[in-house]
């Protein structure tokens, strides 16, 4: 049997399951590729060839773990070959897993890759909506065993995380860790807007997009100014708040240092930069309405196309 599958897949969860399913009848040998090297190259120095060769050929079941390791390995991949060949005719079963399908491995021996090929090649696909989030809630079970303080991610995130993540199991989990160590640091589970910022690397989010100028255009909107009033010198207070607010989106949503982000701001000194970043930390504590509002922002500027800006 031959399981392939992208990173994150569970190759590995999988070739585990079968060995520990068959070792209470059978003889069951589990090795990682680059293991399966190390006890090779070990062997030939201390001169223990026969006893690596009976390791690996008297067994009922061999299990291999990320095969396309032996990449370019010849003497590697003549060894594997004899104990490939030993264990098909003492009727053995094998099994390995790669990050490809056969015909895909590069640098391997076409014969290995003809006998790869000849077995039950399985494609492990990526897991469809309805498994994603069983697994999440499994996993969100487990995690509240594990932990004294019950956490209450809602079904809204956990549904959002399982729509949005889809390429790999292991970020899934990834993903749902996260927003559990956020509740247990905050001591409350984040909103949809938070999820989305403590996830955007995982959901793709492209930095470059993250503009300055949109910045100011969204928070503009959402205070029906112009970007002319936000840009001026003028003081009026319903001016200066979504000054500072855009000021301090610019700063914890871009990577942009504080003289630029002040150059975007009609050239305003750094230390007016630093002062309405703390402003906005203060009042987002202070003030509901303003940390709503900050969150709305965040999401808008964050996950809205140029063409709807």
């Amino acid at each position: 049997m031959y399981l392939y599958g992208g990173v994150g897949m569970g190759k590995t969860h999988l070739l585990n399951a079968i060995g520990l399913k068959l070792k209470s009848e059978n003889k069951v040998t589990f090795i990682s590729a680059e293991r399966f090297m190390y006890q090779f190259v070990k062997s030939i120095k201390s001169n223990e060839m026969v006893r690596f060769k009976d390791n690996f050929r008297n067994t009922n079941v061999l299990i291999i773990d990320d095969i396309q390791f032996m990449d370019g390995k010849e003497a590697m991949q003549e060894e594997f070959f004899h104990t490939f060949n030993a264990l098909l005719e003492k009727g053995s079963q094998i099994v390995v897993s790669a990050d490809r399908p056969p015909n895909k491995l590069k640098r391997i021996q076409e014969r290995i890759k003809s006998r790869f090929s000849g077995g039950l090649v399985v494609d492990i696909q990526n897991p469809e909506y309805e498994l994603r989030y069983k697994i999440l809630k499994e996993k969100t079970n487990e995690l509240n065993l594990y932990y004294n303080e019950k956490i209450n991610i809602s079904e809204e995130i956990l549904k959002f995380i399982s729509y949005e993540i889809r390429s790999s199991i292991r970020e899934l989990v990834g993903a749902l860790n996260r927003i559990a160590s956020f509740a247990r640091i905050y001591e409350r589970v984040p909103n949809i807007s938070e999820t989305k910022i403590i996830l955007k690397d995982l959901l793709n989010i492209n930095e470059a997009k993250v503009s300055i100028d949109n910045i100011q255009t969204l928070v503009c909107k959402y205070f029906k100014i112009s970007k002319n009033e936000m840009l001026s010198s003028r003081r009026s207070r319903y001016l200066v708040r979504p000054r500072q607010v855009a000021i301090y989106l610019s700063k914890i949503l871009t990577s942009k240092s504080l003289p630029e982000i002040g150059r975007e701001f009609s050239n305003r000194d750094h230390t007016t930069i630093i002062h309405s970043v703390k402003t906005i930390e203060k009042l987002k504590v202070e003030n509901s309405e303003i940390n709503d509002g900050i969150n709305y922002l965040k999401n808008q500027i964050m996950y809205k196309s140029e063409n709807e800006v």
